[in-house]
């Protein structure tokens, strides 16, 4: 449910810095404008990102062809050279819920407004549906440290296309704490257990949003993940090598949910990275290797959402 009130938002924002370089990003000649960028989700492409994993039972099906290219599959989304358009909150849609959850600002604990983008926060609602589909809970409160916060054209919090998710909760009760600072130093059975609910969570983020920032990434970001769209704006993500968060997140969903213990968080999309996924993808029906297609990519993380 959307608030579409225009109010000042509430207490201090957390922002994140610039979102990660993992180098040298593919381009053509074109420059990419925010014009361009909306242009292209117009035309129908993001619709090839599908919600397949949301709307669709049994197995783990393929994506739909892209409208206009019959008979071929959905190629794969370029990455895109843009930086972030600050805008100020009232240019953006107040809400005060992700999908069903009420959002709470972790700080104080008090239900309260945020701002993002429509489409962001669509996005949102499509993340938490695949939470509740795959992973079988349904929070009725989702804690943040904020969306949107006046700032720079570094960060996707000034554009609203950016959030920092604490903690899934309901009944008054922690579903999923995502605040590793809280719990790093639990018991040993304690640890294994929320690791593997805090990666099976993280999955479902890669599964929607390109840059997915926890606490591998580094010590800001042991209290939250932050989630945004810049990487790959309107497009479903896939996996790029160069990237250090994502192949740790992935070498991590290998470890703490599927017991790949053979494979070591080190950022290197390395050959035995490769094998594990690729078993993983066979076990569980999915397409080719994780590196091959955005649909391999989202099988993935499916499956991680679906290990108990």
């Amino acid at each position: 449910m959307e608030d579409t009130e225009r109010r000042a938002p509430e207490g201090p924002r957390t922002a994140d810095g610039p979102r990660p370089t993992d180098g040298p990003r593919q381009t053509d000649s074109r420059p990419m404008t925010r014009r361009r960028l909306l242009t292209l989700g117009a035309l129908g492409v993001a619709a090839a990102g599908g919600t397949y994993a949301v709307t669709q039972a049994g197995g783990i099906p393929s994506l739909p062809d892209v409208p206009g290219l019959s008979g071929l599959s959905a190629p794969a989304p370029r990455e895109l050279r843009i930086d972030p358009a600050p805008v100020d909150y009232t240019e953006l849609q107040s809400r005060r819920a992700v999908g069903t959850a009420a959002y709470v600002y972790e700080v104080n604990g008090r239900r309260s407004a945020y701002y993002v983008t429509e489409a962001f926060g669509k996005r949102l609602d499509r993340w938490i549906a695949l939470h509740r589909k795959h992973i079988g809970q349904v929070p009725d409160e989702l804690r943040s440290y904020g969306a949107w916060v006046r700032g720079s054209s570094t960060s996707w919090h000034s554009s609203g296309e950016a959030i920092d998710i604490a903690r899934l909760r309901a009944d008054g009760k922690d579903l999923v704490s995502l605040r590793h600072d809280l719990w790093r130093d639990a018991p040993a059975s304690e640890l294994r257990r929320r690791l593997a609910l805090y990666w099976r969570t993280a999955a479902g983020l890669h599964h929607e949003f390109a840059d997915v920032l926890t606490y591998l990434f580094d010590d800001a970001h042991a209290n939250h993940i932050h989630v945004d769209i810049g990487r790959f704006g309107p497009e479903q993500p896939r996996l790029i090598q160069r990237s250090n968060a994502q192949v740790q997140a992935v070498q991590a969903m290998c470890r703490h949910v599927w017991g790949r213990t053979e494979v070591q968080i080190t950022g290197d999309y390395d050959d035995v990275t490769r094998d594990a996924t690729t078993r993983i993808l066979e076990q569980a029906g999915g397409p080719g290797e994780l590196a091959e297609s955005r649909e391999a990519w989202q099988a993935f993380m499916v499956a991680t959402m679906q290990r108990a």
